[in-house]
């Protein structure tokens, strides 16, 4: 069975802002994301993986297991991650699996959208991640 990767995304300055549409690098400055859902299946609450966002994009998390680390970047509401790092412990296939989908998600880049405290990721998968 596929295992969905996670992805990281962020909440507005505002809480409880609704989306204008075009997400902005001040949006996501000094947010925490705790992730929801993927393809709209709930995460199971043994399961904790979260991203945070702090000057120039530097996107710091943890997806499941490993803590990653890297730089982002945003356009036309795209977020990438480059000199995209992490720690290397092994959590057994299906873990390490879900873990290498959400690094290569951030790699190649997905689609985000802000809106009522929650950060939506669209990739070849869909994340929803909650403001912290």
């Amino acid at each position: 069975m596929k295992l969905v990767a996670i992805s990281m995304l962020v909440i507005g300055l505002c809480v409880g802002c609704v989306s204008t549409g075009t997400v902005t690098n001040e949006q996501l400055k000094h947010t925490q994301w705790q992730l929801s859902r993927v393809d709209g299946l709930a995460i199971s609450p043994s399961f904790s993986a979260s991203m945070s966002f702090i000057d120039a994009l530097q996107v710091n998390g943890f997806a499941g297991r490993n803590k990653f680390f890297g730089e982002g970047q945003l356009e036309d509401n795209q977020l990438s991650v480059s000199r995209l790092g992490m720690t290397r412990k092994s959590c057994g296939q299906e873990l390490d699996a879900f873990e290498q989908q959400l690094l290569q998600t951030l790699k190649q880049g997905a689609m985000i959208q802000i809106q009522s405290q929650q950060l939506v990721m669209q990739g070849k998968h869909t994340y929803l991640f909650i403001a912290k």
